[in-house]
């Protein structure tokens, strides 16, 4: 595999901007770190990508775009992470990145957002967005004036998009599903809670959950299903409901994000200790549910690293047309518990 300035980077032990500077031999470089850059080029027998170390020094602007929804604290914070490490890897080739930020569930108001930005000269948006109609004919359109899209975090499979990066939401909700199994008895009811029908990843979740519990003999009409909408309020209301009505609840799978309102009302119900839980995304919030013993398992997704690659996957495309050379890129799905949260 050919050495690139990114591994340079990683073994030297400094950022991509300081390899470039290296490379064009330019100044502010200190020459104790210069003579390591230089050392690892010879070792990884570097040989330099003139189309990359002609964009840096080209003066060409290139504009990528990020629409998501507005996401709050562990989430957000992660996905920004993602793109703030883009920025600082490519600091030096002259690239801009404006994040697009919409309501949940105002799929209206980011549809709004891709019209604008197909007139405003972006080289490709990566896109977190329902899988709609509507949305569809978005990316078509986007595609067909020459601006590529990568989806991430919610594929939009089957349209015109470049690639998708994020959860391989089926096999979470697989993996899901045989936790589940694994606590499962005879005349047992389990609850399976999700956001959105239009969010492709929390479909696939629910979709890969029950298919691997049938596969397992878990009968269908053990598991009660409910859509809550990433609701607080809703979230609560509906898992209250099902603790009343079903005295033999004995599990919660938690495919959206509003876990807290769960434990709530499960602490409300008086079934703490009783009802166990299972949901998404390490967070600081969810790590400390897992501490305090009221979620028993979280399935892990790398937030960060999706912003990030489908950012750079883009830049990839606009700048060396480059095509990605998978479909899907999926990152690891590690299961926590009280131990290892």
């Amino acid at each position: 595999m050919r050495a690139t300035i990114k591994m340079i980077a990683e073994r030297a032990g400094v950022s991509i901007g300081t390899v470039d500077r290296v490379l064009h031999d330019r100044p502010y470089v200190k020459a104790e770190v210069k003579e390591r850059v230089l050392r690892v080029m010879e070792e990884l027998d570097y040989r330099p990508n003139r189309m990359a170390s002609a964009l840096a020094t080209s003066g060409v602007q290139r504009r990528f775009a990020v629409v998501q929804p507005a996401w709050t604290g562990y989430i957000g914070a992660e996905m920004a992470r993602g793109v703030t490490h883009f920025r600082e890897e490519r600091r030096d080739y002259n690239v801009e990145v404006t994040v697009t930020e919409y309501p949940l569930n105002r799929t209206d108001l980011c549809l709004e957002a891709l019209d604008r930005l197909s007139e405003s000269g972006v080289q490709g948006v990566a896109l977190c967005a329902s899988d709609c109609a509507e949305a569809r004919r978005k990316v078509a359109m986007l595609a067909d004036r020459g601006i590529p899209v990568v989806t991430f975090n919610s594929d939009i499979a089957g349209t015109e998009r470049l690639c998708y990066v994020g959860e391989d939401s089926r096999r979470a909700g697989r993996i899901a599903g045989e936790i589940a199994a694994k606590f499962h008895r005879p005349g047992q009811r389990l609850l399976l809670a999700y956001g959105d029908p239009e969010y492709a990843g929390h479909k696939a979740r629910a979709r890969g959950f029950l298919e691997r519990l049938g596969e397992l003999g878990v009968p269908a009409e053990d598991c009660r299903v409910a859509v809550t909408h990433e609701d607080y309020g809703e979230t609560r209301k509906v898992v209250t409901a099902a603790l009343e009505e079903e005295p033999e609840l004995a599990y919660i799978y938690m495919a959206n994000a509003s876990v807290p309102a769960c434990v709530e009302a499960i602490r409300a119900c008086g079934r703490e200790g009783r009802v166990r839980v299972l949901t998404h995304d390490n967070s600081p919030e969810n790590r400390a549910l897992l501490r305090a013993g009221t979620v028993d398992f979280v399935i892990g997704q790398n937030l960060a690293y999706q912003s990030y690659k489908a950012l750079a996957v883009l830049f990839d495309a606009a700048a060396e047309h480059r095509v990605p050379e998978r479909d899907c890129f999926y990152p690891e799905t590690p299961i926590f518990n009280a131990e290892n949260c």
